[in-house]
């Protein structure tokens, strides 16, 4: 198990209220990484009675739901998207929400530090980050296998910590 799997388990086995943002440009290539964890995590229907989880599919525009995000008044948020970490394409780690501008991509209208610190400031809320690195990010390119099968761990990572709680 990696690093971040780990600490992702983490994070989610302390929070009860959970909200996950999936943040991509679905016509970017790897840029959907992001929107695609959201969705996959929304057809996988996590219930379970010791915690309660909102995913939302942000696209490109994630500051458009701080206001469904607040009021659910999360314990944990938790973004995800594609970055720019100098690593190997479809690399997971954890960023530094107060970074991370520097790291994410442009299709984005609001930086994510931005944001991360308003919900922080807003609230109880702990946010944090996980970027996958992209291979790259063209309009009307598929998304490369590597950033593909980084999403799949993802979403897999979630239901393992989630689904495997007492």
């Amino acid at each position: 198990m990696e690093e971040w799997q780990v600490k992702l388990g983490e994070y989610l086995a302390s929070a009860r209220n959970i909200a996950v943002m999936g943040i991509g440009n679905e016509m970017m290539g790897d840029d959907a990484a992001g929107a695609l964890v959201a969705r996959e995590l929304n057809q996988l229907r996590i219930q379970n009675s010791e915690f309660r989880i909102q995913v939302y599919e942000t696209s490109t525009t994630p500051e458009n739901f701080n206001g469904a995000i607040r009021k659910l008044g999360p314990d944990l948020v938790v973004m995800v998207d594609s970055a720019d970490m100098g690593m190997n394409p479809g690399t997971v780690a954890f960023l530094d929400t107060k970074q991370m501008h520097t790291m994410m991509h442009s299709t984005h209208t609001l930086p994510l530090s931005f944001l991360a610190g308003y919900l922080e400031q807003m609230g109880t809320a702990r946010v944090i980050a996980l970027g996958i690195q992209a291979g790259h990010i063209r309009l009307d390119q598929p998304m490369t296998r590597e950033v593909a099968e980084s999403v799949k761990l993802i979403v897999k990572t979630f239901a393992d910590a989630l689904c495997g709680r007492k």
